[in-house]
């Protein structure tokens, strides 16, 4: 009785934490906003990545029907009529519910909630990725895998909670959520499981689907299982090439390269993911996927370019091989050069309508990149703790809590902030207590605005750093962390 009584919780296990062992939620989550999955003997759901060859399938003769397809999983919410808020339902049980009303009730949401935040960007030029979602949009998705069908219920549950996290009715909520998270699992694991199935495009947007719903709901442990498992299947398929020939997938392509890309910023630089495969790819991909009006999630590509740069030398730099370390000095400096030269005003020109705003993001992103750079190769002794790069860091990062003061009072541009406001935080450590309080709070108040759990993951990543009294930024992120923007893909031109 003692021994069980002092289990931790699942999700203070999954975070390395000290539970507190209270029942049926454990105070430590409760105080983080986190849903405690409490102290069962089977841990909670979650999708583990085998090497190609070695998958497993399970008789499934009581999962799936004569045909040998998966069963569909029986979709199930209490029947809510003449409801247009997610937040209105009620769960003193599972009632079934046809899968044509539960993405009817989702979609609703959707349009009446997630999509008025995101018209305003709009104004900054074509976006072919946000819409309403139409009549037309449920009857295709209609046929879709449950993994996506799900995904979409699973996003705007997630995007509610976020919402009203204090609210009562979160916890009804999160446990409709669970329960679809865990269908999304179970038809995502079938598809893997068959062989024909595996490298579908389908299979490709379930992952990514998957990949933002943890991030979105918190689970941020989870991205770099899901991540391997994509660039697995993408190398199945031929590589990054072959497959953004497809209009389908080059949302996710886009996603993709993005999450990696930033991933890769916020990790320590011994477990950076891929960093040389797609510093080999780096020209493909910034032609590829740099043309558009938001490529790299509002990043100038130039800048994003550099990013790339930065992670490959600190993946070199990680070897500790001192008769590299001049020579890696000396790529730095000709990248911080880069980022100096770089002007706001020219790339806004190739904008089609409020350069304004674009400027502003361009000069963000700028001094986002700079103390990036500074920092992160600072951090493994590419770069010497010179008085003149202090005191670029400090003027950069004065200029950067002004522009993000301005960028985050629009909604055009607010939802793409959560990176450089991670990177304020980890140089705020040498900053003000203002300057910590800025981000603290904008952070907190991200989260709530974008429906994603991510930005106070953030926070707590950089509260902690703050508290360690260590400033080195590879002692911030003692394990991969990633802060994604994005809640949803695009995955209307999937055939």
């Amino acid at each position: 009785m003692e021994e069980d009584r002092k289990r931790h919780c699942w999700e203070c296990r999954r975070r390395c934490l000290v539970c507190d062992f209270t029942r049926p939620e454990c105070k430590r989550c409760s105080s983080s906003g986190i849903l405690c999955p409490g102290y069962d003997d089977r841990e909670p759901f979650r999708l583990k990545w085998l090497a190609p060859g070695r998958v497993k399938s399970r008789n499934r003769k009581h999962a799936g029907n004569q045909n040998g397809r998966p069963a569909k999983a029986t979709a199930e919410l209490p029947v809510i009529k003449k409801t247009r808020d997610l937040t209105r339902i009620k769960i003193p049980h599972f009632e079934p519910i046809t899968d044509a009303l539960l993405l009817a009730q989702a979609a609703e949401y959707y349009n009446s909630c997630i999509y008025p935040d995101l018209e305003p960007i709009n104004d900054l030029g074509p976006n072919h990725g946000i819409y309403k979602l139409s009549p037309t949009h449920l009857q295709r998705g209609a046929v879709l895998p449950d993994y996506l069908r799900l995904g979409v219920v699973c996003m705007t549950l997630s995007h509610r909670m976020n919402r009203i996290r204090n609210d009562p009715q979160s916890n009804s909520l999160a446990v409709n959520f669970f329960h679809y998270r865990g269908l999304v699992i179970r038809s995502l694991r079938s598809d893997i499981n068959e062989v024909h199935k595996r490298t579908s495009d389908f299979v490709l947007a379930g992952i990514v689907t998957l990949l933002l719903i943890d991030a979105q709901h918190g689970a941020s442990t989870y991205w770099r299982f899901h991540m391997e498992g994509l660039q697995k299947l993408i190398t199945l398929r031929g590589g990054i090439r072959p497959l953004a020939r497809s209009a389908g997938l080059e949302p996710l392509l886009h996603c993709f390269v993005c999450a990696a890309i930033i991933g890769d910023t916020t990790t320590p630089a011994s477990k950076l993911f891929m960093s040389t495969q797609l510093l080999e790819e780096a020209d493909f991909i910034l032609e590829q996927f740099g043309s558009g009006v938001f490529a790299f999630l509002m990043c100038p590509k130039s800048l994003f370019a550099e990013v790339i740069k930065i992670n490959h030398l600190r993946v070199r730099a990680s070897k500790q091989d001192p008769a590299e370390l001049e020579n890696l000095a000396q790529e730095a400096y000709q990248i911080l050069q880069r980022i100096q030269f770089f002007s706001s005003e020219q790339w806004a020109e190739s904008k089609p309508s409020s350069k304004g705003d674009w400027i502003l993001v361009g000069n963000l992103f700028q001094a986002a990149v700079m103390i990036y750079c500074i920092l992160s190769l600072q951090s493994l002794s590419v770069l010497p703790l010179t008085p003149q790069l202090r005191a670029s860091c400090t003027s950069n990062s004065q200029l950067l809590q002004i522009l993000l003061k301005d960028a985050l009072s629009s909604p055009r541009t607010k939802r793409f902030l959560v990176w450089p406001l991670v990177v304020l935080g980890v140089e705020a450590v040498n900053g003000s207590a203002l300057m910590r309080n800025f981000v603290r709070e904008q952070l907190s108040e991200l989260s709530c605005y974008i429906g994603s759990h991510a930005p106070l993951t953030a926070k707590d990543v950089l509260e902690r750093f703050w508290a360690s009294g260590k400033t080195d930024w590879d002692a911030c992120f003692d394990r991969p962390y990633m802060f994604p923007m994005q809640i949803a893909v695009d995955i209307s031109k999937l055939s």
